[in-house]
């Protein structure tokens, strides 16, 4: 009896032996954690410092000769001055220059007016010109170019000299022709090493002029009958002559 039961007692710690010896083989093996590889990053993901833009700029001022185009204006004046004046800055990669200018177009003539007189037709302008970099030869820079402007234009007549014993046709002569209108011009525009250049335009301008009111009926009082307005054909080519200040290169 007594060796029955340490028959017993010896199967069931061989079962359990074997039992446990299963269950060991048959759990999995725990892995060590592999580290995460590094981000690669590639050349041309690599991102660019960004870089502040240097803007270019220059303040362009020239001056030169004004020819009317028409036979409305040439009639009475051959010539006059034309000048302007405006800072510009570039974009496109420096290809387009955007101006925003002002400047002043000046006719005159002297007269027999009782006594020697002066005739003189200006206009004040305000606008926008674009030139565009188009191409280079040697030191020499091409620019085509465009002009919108905001015209103010009026006619005077001023008695310089008077003589006692003439007399003055009619006495208004303050702004005898007043008006105003748009302008554009186009042309070429050729700059030599960066600093100097010369312009060449020509300039579509037709303003409604208005008479003054008192001329007109200064002149009806004569016996004469004008219109109190007209439409003038103020076209001209201008010639000028420039140079760039204050250029960022």
């Amino acid at each position: 009896m007594k060796t029955l039961c340490i028959r017993c007692i010896l199967w069931v710690f061989s079962v359990l032996f074997i039992q446990q010896a299963a269950q060991a083989q048959a759990a999995p093996t725990t892995q060590q954690p592999v580290p995460a590889a590094p981000d690669v990053v590639l050349p041309h993901q690599a991102k660019k410092p960004k870089v502040k833009k240097q803007w270019k700029y220059a303040i362009d001022i020239d001056a030169g000769f004004a020819s009317p185009n028409n036979r409305e204006l040439s009639d009475v004046f051959k010539g006059g001055v034309n000048a302007s004046i405006g800072v510009k800055t570039a974009f496109l990669k420096n290809k387009l220059w955007v101006r925003p200018v002002g400047g002043m177009k000046y006719y005159f003539k002297n007269i027999n007016w009782g006594g020697t007189g002066r005739e003189a037709f200006r206009t004040f302008k305000a606008g926008l010109e674009l030139q565009y970099n188009a191409f280079a030869v040697k030191n020499y820079t091409f620019f085509p170019l465009f002009r919108a402007d905001q015209n103010w234009s009026s006619s005077q007549l001023t008695q310089l000299v008077a003589n006692k014993d003439a007399t003055a046709p009619f006495k208004t002569t303050h702004n005898v022709l007043t008006g105003s209108g748009y302008s554009f011009a186009a042309g070429i525009m050729v700059v030599r090493s960066g600093d100097l250049y010369v312009k060449l335009n020509y300039e579509y301008y037709k303003p409604d002029l208005k008479v003054n009111p008192d001329l007109v009926q200064e002149m009806l009082a004569a016996g004469y009958s004008i219109p109190d307005h007209k439409v003038f054909d103020c076209s001209s080519i201008n010639l000028s002559v420039g140079v760039n200040l204050n250029f960022k290169k």
